[in-house]
């Protein structure tokens, strides 16, 4: 692979202004304009690690991720991910193009990329205009005639990785691709294919860093993450650490579920909220709040750190909805959190049917497509069976 913009000779149009590399997205069109507005460069940090994070890795691998930021954030280290433009693109495609399983993987990486980017941490942030090494100064000018291909992608995610491998710190590129990681090596960028938050950690740090119980290796990405049908019903041991039980997907796919549609709720009531979310107490018209009332009345959390409970709970006071068996609340509910609560391969089948079908209701009832179309993902990516 060479540089797509080596011979200096430059379109006047950039990448995102025609409709073959704009944005369709709101979200991440948002995500996208914002790092175009914001020209304040990166001071120089000797002490910064930088992870510049590839497309794969949202896809195949986010909740390793996720894992890793809340890591760096209990540890309060000097880590700054990176994801660069052309990574927006591609989730980008993969989001309003896709159905199934790359429906589902790209809708959770492009709401939880998203939503943490709007929170503006210290941790995580897209690539800014002016962070390249490109001659021109900004990574969206292009070759005359160039048009966006995989090759010019991997180009511009290598571009972004040299540009911060330049800044002193310690770089990394973070992907699965054999090739770019190659390409990456040759130019000085150093590379790591993690399968979990412990490996990123001890490439980067040479320790772990997990604070929770041990995690499975693979993320559930869909059907062909799963063991072979037969095998499993037998109860032999696969020699695959890339293969999940029935069990151990039913259980990811759950949690999966918990997070996307918490965000999606959260979303959904700071859209419809008024001066209530800001005063909970004055909401019925002053009186106090007790043991009695709502719960998200006696939430002292801001609504967007709400849970899918208290959400919901919020939804109903302003909309009452039919109940279903099981509950909703429930199924929403981290495993053994609360009582009846349980894991994902403890639910039956017609229970997770019932409790998709309750949501999308909720989205149809309050016109939030989001939710609509991403219950649809979620069934393309459900097991055949639970356990």
């Amino acid at each position: 692979m060479t540089y797509p913009y080596s011979n200096g000779s430059y379109d006047a149009r950039m990448y995102g202004d025609d409709p073959g590399t704009q944005l369709g997205d709101a979200s991440l069109g948002e995500m996208q304009q914002t790092a175009m507005r914001d020209v304040e460069m990166l001071p120089l940090d000797m002490g910064t690690t930088y992870v510049v994070v590839d497309t794969n890795i949202l896809l195949e691998h986010l909740t390793m991720l996720q894992h890793f930021v809340e890591d760096v954030q209990h540890e309060a280290l000097s880590v700054l991910l990176i994801i660069p433009g052309a990574v927006l693109n591609e989730l980008d495609k993969q989001k309003t193009r896709s159905t199934g399983r790359l429906g589902w993987i790209s809708r959770r990486a492009s709401l939880w990329m998203a939503d943490k980017v709007k929170e503006k941490p210290a941790y995580l942030r897209c690539q800014r205009d002016r962070e390249t090494c490109k001659p021109t100064g900004n990574w969206r000018s292009r070759n005359r005639g160039e048009v966006w291909d995989d090759r010019t992608n991997d180009g511009l995610i290598l571009d972004c990785a040299m540009h911060f491998a330049r800044l002193g710190g310690r770089t990394c590129l973070c992907t699965g691709d054999r090739n770019l990681g190659i390409e990456s090596e040759s130019n000085g960028v150093r590379v790591v294919s993690p399968s979990n938050g412990n490996d990123l950690a001890r490439f980067l740090f040479g320790r772990d860093l997990n604070h929770r119980q041990e995690e499975p290796k693979v993320e559930y990405t869909g059907m062909d993450c799963l063991e072979d049908e037969e095998s499993d019903e037998m109860g032999m041991e696969v020699d695959d650490d890339r293969k999940l039980s029935y069990a151990q997907a039913s259980d990811l796919l759950h949690l999966q579920v918990i997070d996307h549609f918490t965000r999606l709720l959260v979303a959904l009531v700071a859209r419809i909220g008024g001066p209530e979310l800001e005063d909970p107490s004055g909401a019925d018209g002053g009186i106090t709040a007790s043991r009695h009332a709502p719960r998200w009345k006696n939430s002292r959390k801001p609504s967007h750190q709400w849970t899918a409970v208290e959400c919901l709970d919020y939804l109903d006071f302003r909309q009452p909805r039919r109940q279903t068996n099981p509950r909703l609340e429930l199924f929403l509910s981290p495993p053994y959190s609360t009582s009846g609560a349980r894991t994902g391969r403890e639910w039956s089948f017609e229970a997770w049917r019932t409790a998709l079908d309750a949501l999308k209701a909720l989205g149809e009832s309050w016109r939030e497509p989001a939710i609509v179309a991403d219950v649809d993902e979620v069934s393309h990516v459900l097991p055949r069976r639970l356990s």
